[in-house]
């Protein structure tokens, strides 16, 4: 909810298309806990079955926005390229999982996989950050600390969700406790992205018009 409460606050610094993004994370995120939760206290068999679907679906709709935000916070290239190939197998392998285990309470196989996908993600950038210095900190930008809150909370969470499978109901609700603060943290850097004002990287924009194939910023000139 903070970074929601943040966006209708600080309106006008939040209408680039890739904080979008994000905010649009937050509501579905708000909206699927909330349906989930119903659905728990509910508890019949009828209802197992539809969480296991909002939680798949969860995984998916996750791993796109997050997938492009990166994606939009990336030059245009060969990283950008390796993102939009990897996405179509990652959706193929969840819809594959969610068939094969639609007995299992929790699609644990594709979150892992989906957090290994993001985390490598997240490397590009702060690859694509060192390759290209700037006169400003990199912790000025507010996509600085999206990626950081998508990166801490997938490594947070990863071995939590990779065992998930082999733990009893008693022991998930007794090591939820470390999705729950991953979760609070994440939501706390993504309000720190909303509240910071948002700059056009023009310097950014006019070297991907002037390199469009180049993976990273060229190369600087030989002064001799």
């Amino acid at each position: 909810m903070l970074p929601l409460l943040l966006f209708f606050f600080f309106f006008k610094r939040n209408r680039r298309t890739d904080i979008r993004v994000i905010l649009f994370y937050c509501s579905y995120t708000f909206i699927n806990d909330s349906t989930i939760t119903r659905l728990y206290a509910e508890r019949n068999d009828g209802n197992d079955y539809l969480i296991l679907i909002l939680l798949s679906l969860f995984t998916v709709i996750e791993y796109i926005l997050f997938a492009a935000f990166i994606y939009l916070n990336l030059p245009k290239g060969l990283l950008r390229k390796l993102i939009l190939i990897v996405s179509p197998f990652f959706l193929a392998y969840t819809f594959f999982e969610f068939v094969r285990t639609q007995e299992s309470s929790i699609d644990s196989s594709a979150i892992t996989v989906e957090n290994i996908l993001l985390i490598i993600f997240c490397m590009f950038y702060f690859f694509k950050e060192i390759s290209q210095p700037k006169s400003v900190f990199i912790y000025s930008s507010y996509a600085f600390w999206v990626i950081v809150s998508i990166l801490i909370y997938s490594t947070g969470t990863f071995f939590y969700f990779a065992y998930s499978d082999n733990l009893s109901d008693d022991e998930w609700r007794k090591w939820s406790i470390i999705n729950h603060i991953f979760t609070v943290i994440k939501n706390i850097l993504l309000g720190i992205a909303v509240f910071m004002p948002k700059k056009v990287n023009n310097t950014l924009q006019s070297q991907e018009k002037q390199y469009p194939d180049q993976l990273f910023d060229p190369p600087p000139l030989n002064p001799l």
